[in-house]
């Protein structure tokens, strides 16, 4: 079962489907101007951004261990 948080779950929340997204996203008029390079281009462009997403927040929330000083004194 799929869990409704993200954004667009609020009380306006609507379902739009990947269709709407890539005619939004490429700016076609509707499903029929849509081409396999179009839903591989888009596919590609959604996983590059997840990663991203995914990378950002492993980063941010990675704890920093700090570095131990020498033990020669020269700082």
């Amino acid at each position: 079962m799929e869990s409704n948080s993200g954004p667009g779950t609020g009380p306006n929340h609507r379902r739009i489907s990947v269709v709407q997204l890539i005619c939004r996203a490429y700016g076609l008029s509707d499903a029929s101007e849509i081409t396999v390079d179009h839903i591989y281009r888009y596919v590609t462009e959604r996983r590059l951004a997840d990663e991203g997403t995914r990378r950002q927040l492993r980063d941010r929330l990675r704890p920093t261990i700090p570095r131990q000083r020498s033990t020669g004194g020269a700082a």
